[in-house]
């Protein structure tokens, strides 16, 4: 492409996948893409993969309007692209680059300001006619107003906060007794995530559907361009997603749609928006909010409809005319976002190095990645790792595509949710598109012992050497007798795996107790190996640690091991009283509501922190008596750091 085309430069004020997505975009349009990113990022995926980095300043500074923007003319933007999160919906990002003559590549300031109040917008879906659920005023501080307000729209509610987009401070309350607690723990979760105190009530609609409109609009007029079936949500964060939304009958996916463009006209929408809706399994179609920026999930749109939608953008802010309308969507996309976080510890974040990062390539996949191996995904961002997007004729395709290319990405260094959403995949109500938004709650994670294949993956580890001339390092475990056994224990978890192994003729053959195979591995240069034993065959991650452990992930879970017998009984029991309560991760410390000295039961907590803008609560393992206390409120911590000791009752 010639120096005349690559003048305009758009400023990209994100990082991850969504930042790197944006740029392929800009550069195909003729722009010159430039990432305002925070020091932590001045050397990560995006930056490398953009190469044309301006630092906005230290961490946190990305939280600034007025140093992105100073960011973005330094770099001599013309245009500036927030993505998702961080200040895309912020008003006065929008009016920071109208005062510096930069095109902000989102709606007015005008509309992010009415949008970014749910209380706000519930007034504008009313006036334009879209119906919405019973909900009260903004609360107060009087909890007996609460309770008068609960009662009014009737129970079960939902605790939510009237500013700030995502569902993390959401509370669902079934009775009143909950109230009160719901409503604090909101309040504080809100306020971490710099979404404020405000909060309201609205009637919680069970067994529902989570539908979603992507729109755009040029100031009067607003298009449809789809709908997307977002119901599959962890903590109220979607994991799941696929487009056009299953099991839709024609007139209610018209109804919503239409009520979608009624919204985005009334807020006056320029640019992109999502109009998000809750759909009852009676057929009441209820308004929820407005999301006015690019959506993470945004892919599966592009996918069924063939637009590119940050084009769409550069082109409503070149003052391009909107479509009149926008094409029937063609097959199937279906979007799973594989995310840095334990599906054994309630999916608490999980940073950490990224030892192996292999992701697939197929057909018809699409995958936008975050980082890549050696990077750290750090403990102050969101840990979503990368996003796969998969296209089918129809969407029995697109979910088999899916789930072939999530048994094949390879993780390991940190835990992932990868098993689950494979196990969510496979779910009858999923596999039928029959799930609502409380189905992902009803499958647990993959759990217990390494499975066959698996164990096998560890047994490769310990067979698998480099080439040596010293005859007996080339022949392994080996014994005149016959077999040699080799003896795995879970590191974290109490099993035990012994096997035992014989080689003859250059083939190796393992029993593990459920009959003797052959078994052959192929170890690939980026940590993925390829194991066959029997008639199993699949893909493990391995990374080995400094300590000895061996970290093994395939589809069915993440196990960490080390060599040889397990501890005995004793040590073990020893182990599990010690009655240690230390931080799961980096945080800040909310509440200490253990007390020096007094006893606790199983279960009850001990310590509220706040740990990547969600509330963590530890709570006791057994029955005890508090021994000492080592944090205080507004403490930060950092993972491992010990909160509380415990003295628990011998009993236990």
């Amino acid at each position: 492409m010639g120096d005349a085309l690559m003048t305009r430069r758009v400023a990209i004020a994100n990082r991850g996948e969504i930042a790197v997505r944006i740029a392929a975009t800009c550069r195909l349009r003729g722009y010159e893409p430039v990432l305002l990113c925070g020091e932590p990022d001045a050397d990560g995926f995006a930056a490398r993969a953009i190469g044309r980095v301006e630092v906005v300043g230290p961490a946190g500074s990305e939280m600034d309007p007025d140093a992105v923007v100073a960011a973005a003319r330094r770099a001599g933007a013309i245009f500036l692209h927030p993505g998702y999160g961080f200040l895309s919906e912020r008003p006065a990002l929008a009016r920071a680059c109208a005062a510096a003559g930069i095109r902000f590549l989102g709606p007015s300031p005008e509309t992010l300001e009415r949008c970014g109040d749910k209380v706000e917008t519930r007034r504008a879906a009313v006036e334009a006619g879209v119906p919405v659920l019973p909900a009260s005023e903004p609360l107060g501080d009087a909890p007996e107003e609460w309770c008068t307000a609960a009662e009014a729209i009737g129970y079960p509610v939902l605790v939510k906060a009237a500013l700030g987009g995502g569902g993390a401070s959401l509370r669902r309350v079934d009775e009143p007794k909950e109230l009160t607690e719901a409503v604090a723990s909101a309040r504080r979760e809100a306020e971490a995530a710099g979404a404020g105190p405000v909060l309201y009530l609205e009637r919680f609609l069970d067994s529902a559907r989570h539908i979603e409109v992507q729109v755009a609009g040029d100031g009067t007029r607003a298009i449809a361009i789809g709908d997307r079936e977002c119901s599959l949500q962890r903590r109220h964060q979607k994991v799941i997603e696929e487009a056009p939304a299953p099991n839709l009958s024609d007139e209610a996916r018209r109804r919503i749609h239409a009520y979608a463009v009624a919204v985005a006209e009334a807020v006056g929408l320029v640019s992109l928006a999502t109009i998000e809706f809750l759909y009852g399994a009676d057929g009441t179609i209820a308004f929820l909010e407005v999301n006015p920026r690019l959506q993470v999930e945004h892919p599966v749109t592009e996918a069924v409809t063939g637009w590119d939608l940050v084009a769409l953008q550069l082109d409503l802010a070149d003052g391009r005319p909107l479509p009149e309308c926008a094409p029937a969507p063609h097959g199937h996309a279906i979007e799973a976002r594989l995310y840095a976080e334990d599906p054994a510890r309630h999916f608490l974040p999980s940073p950490g190095r990224l030892d192996v990062l292999a992701l697939p390539t197929a057909p018809r996949l699409r995958v936008d990645a975050a980082y890549a191996a050696g990077d750290v995904v750090p403990d102050r961002y969101d840990p979503l790792i990368a996003k796969l997007i998969a296209w089918g004729a129809n969407r029995d395709e697109a979910l088999t595509r899916l789930r072939d290319a999530l048994t094949r990405t390879g993780v390991a260094g940190v835990a992932t949710n990868r098993p689950w959403l494979i196990a969510l995949l496979d779910a009858p109500e999923v596999r039928a598109g029959a799930y609502t938004t409380t189905t992902a709650a009803t499958v647990p994670p993959p759990a217990g012992p390494p499975p066959r294949l698996a164990a096998a993956a560890l047994l490769a580890t310990a067979l698998d050497r480099p080439p040596s001339s010293d005859p007996w390092e080339r022949i392994g475990p080996f014994r005149l007798a016959g077999g040699a056994e080799i003896a795995f224990h879970g590191v974290d978890a109490d099993w035990e795996r012994v096997i035992v192994v014989e080689r003859e003729g250059g083939i190796w053959t393992a029993d593990d107790g459920e009959g003797q195979a052959p078994l052959r591995w192929w170890r690939g240069s980026d940590g993925l190996w390829t194991v066959a034993y029997g008639d199993e065959v699949g893909t493990a991650a391995i990374a080995r640690r400094d300590d000895g452990t061996i970290e093994v992930a395939t589809a069915e879970g993440r196990w960490l091991a080390r060599p040889g017998r397990r501890a005995p009984e004793a040590s073990r029991a020893a182990a599990r009283a010690d009655g240690t309560i230390r931080a799961p991760l980096p945080g800040k410390i909310l509440r200490v509501p253990a007390e020096s000295d007094a006893p606790v039961a199983e279960g009850e907590p001990l310590v509220i922190m706040s740990a990547m803008k969600i509330e963590v609560v530890l709570r006791a393992p057994a029955p005890g008596r508090v021994r000492s206390i080592h944090c205080y409120p507004d403490q930060q911590v950092d993972a491992g750091d010990i909160l509380v000791e415990l003295a628990l009752d011998p009993t236990d």
